[in-house]
């Protein structure tokens, strides 16, 4: 008798991972879902609500739409999305700065931070980086940038990331340290130059 084949569960079997928002902030922070995975997000501030993700440094590519007016009377308190890119992590707030403190990893991720050298400053972006525990990341520069970048790590916590993330090498890392603020800096390291420093913060952060 032959063996009945097992079917992966598709995205209607997941159940949506529920972030909170309060006056204090979301929760969780930041979190994993499965590829295909719904987020219901709730709005329990007392007040109206708009959730901006990060525009992401590859253009066009979208994980989530933004949120506008999102009531805070139930039951049109919620807006649920599901995701619309596999393997990918977006930075988010809700009060409309320039800041963006919280993330979702969709699947392995990563959050993608693109390292570009512009004469005479090597910039990140985005900074700060926003991860959970456990998350992805990859440092990366276009297809058409031949300089190689050194990245060191020159904090007491050191590099938290598997293996361990020394240049831009278009490859994913995976946070293998505690819940903390880790500052980075990316060099050239050909051509050497003493202008050309950078860098930026990689926020892990959970729940």
């Amino acid at each position: 008798m032959a063996t009945a084949r097992a079917i992966p569960p598709g995205p209607e079997a997941f159940q949506p991972q529920q972030i909170t928002i309060t006056s204090t902030g979301a929760s969780p922070k930041a979190c994993i879902i499965a590829d295909g995975q719904p987020v219901t997000f709730i709005n329990n501030t007392g007040g109206v609500i708009n959730i901006n993700f990060q525009p992401d440094a590859t253009p066009g590519m979208r994980v989530f739409n933004n949120v506008s007016n999102l009531s805070w009377i139930a039951p049109n308190n919620t807006n649920t999305q599901t995701p619309q890119l596999s393997n990918r992590t977006v930075n988010f707030n809700t009060d409309g700065s320039s800041n963006y403190p919280y993330a979702i990893q969709v699947g392995a991720g990563p959050l993608y931070v693109l390292v570009t050298y512009n004469g005479t400053q090597v910039n990140c972006y985005p900074s700060p980086a926003v991860i959970p525990y456990g998350g992805t990341i990859e440092l990366y520069k276009n297809s058409g940038d031949q300089n190689n970048y050194s990245v060191t790590w020159p904090t007491p916590a050191g590099d938290p990331f598997t293996p361990p993330l020394t240049r831009v090498d278009n490859t994913p890392h995976t946070d293998s340290a505690n819940i903390a603020d880790y500052e980075y800096k990316v060099a050239l390291a050909n051509p050497v130059a003493a202008t050309g420093q950078g860098g930026g913060t990689v926020k892990v952060k959970g729940s």
